[in-house]
């Protein structure tokens, strides 16, 4: 075999022999793979790869499904592109925050990823990850988490801010924050089964939470006054929404007269 390894073979149009080593090609193909967490069900594998490929040629692209989320195993064709991971804990992805881990971290390094963590609640209804960047920036945040309903698959209206250190953490707890006018409030997250599903406040309760009413449909001034809708039955044209919805517009009920009573007078016959 040393033989056969030890130069290119000339009558075989110098094909090239080499010693079959599964565990180094294994190695090799670790180092050049990123882990990819949280990423909402909606979001498709081309997706994936259309961000990903921004930060070197991805060569495969596996996911699995995990509850709520899928997660996916990014394979670069160098592992220089995992380089650039080392310090970067998550990636945007049409508006939500994926988070990335390179796939040779060992558990310890994986979990300081998630050791430094604060509740940012009472985010807006409907609000995504790309929604916060500017305090994300602000606070120095790695990585930002909104999570999803079990039930709608709605996004919830908190988010799990991750930090790299507990300073770092402490000092942005201190900073007031606000998103669309509406004011912020700093959690930890053991605190999160005190906050309102619907709203995200504290000790609000969700069966009378103000969010959660529908809103009022405006009035229509001509349900209620006869004056109006006999003016307008009279001067607005058919198609306008206060004429349909008047009861002038349409004939009594005893003058209405159904396909069988039509039918059922006939013609008198010209002789």
């Amino acid at each position: 075999m040393e033989k056969a390894i030890a130069a290119p073979i000339t009558s075989l149009h110098d094909l090239q022999f080499h010693e079959h080593d599964p565990s180094a090609k294994k190695t090799d193909k670790q180092l050049r793979t990123l882990v990819v967490t949280d990423i909402p069900l909606f979001v498709t594998d081309a997706q994936l790869r259309g961000i990903f490929s921004h930060y070197g040629i991805v060569t495969y692209c596996r996911t699995r499904l995990s509850k709520l989320y899928r997660t996916a195993y990014i394979v670069f064709d160098s592992a220089t592109s995992i380089d650039q991971f080392e310090n970067t804990w998550a990636v945007l992805c049409t508006g939500h925050c994926l988070r990335v881990c390179p796939a040779s971290h060992s558990p310890d390094q994986r979990a300081v990823r998630r050791v430094h963590v604060a509740l940012l609640a009472s985010l807006p209804r409907g609000s995504v990850a790309a929604d916060l960047s500017e305090i994300a920036e602000e606070v120095s945040a790695k990585s930002v988490n909104i999570p999803f309903s079990y039930n709608s698959y709605n996004p919830k209206p908190y988010a799990y801010i991750h930090f790299s250190s507990a300073a770092t953490k402490e000092s942005a707890i201190r900073i007031t924050c606000a998103l669309k006018s509406i004011g912020l409030t700093w959690h930890e997250p053991t605190e999160v089964s005190s906050l309102c599903h619907r709203c995200g406040r504290p000790g609000c309760n969700p069966d009378k939470c103000a969010s959660s009413r529908a809103p009022q449909r405006p009035s229509r001034p001509w349900s209620s006054n006869d004056k109006l809708c006999e003016l307008y039955n009279k001067h607005l044209p058919p198609s306008h929404p206060a004429k349909r919805h008047n009861h002038f517009a349409r004939p009594a009920h005893s003058e209405r007269r159904s396909y069988a009573d039509a039918a059922g007078r006939r013609v008198p016959s010209r002789s």
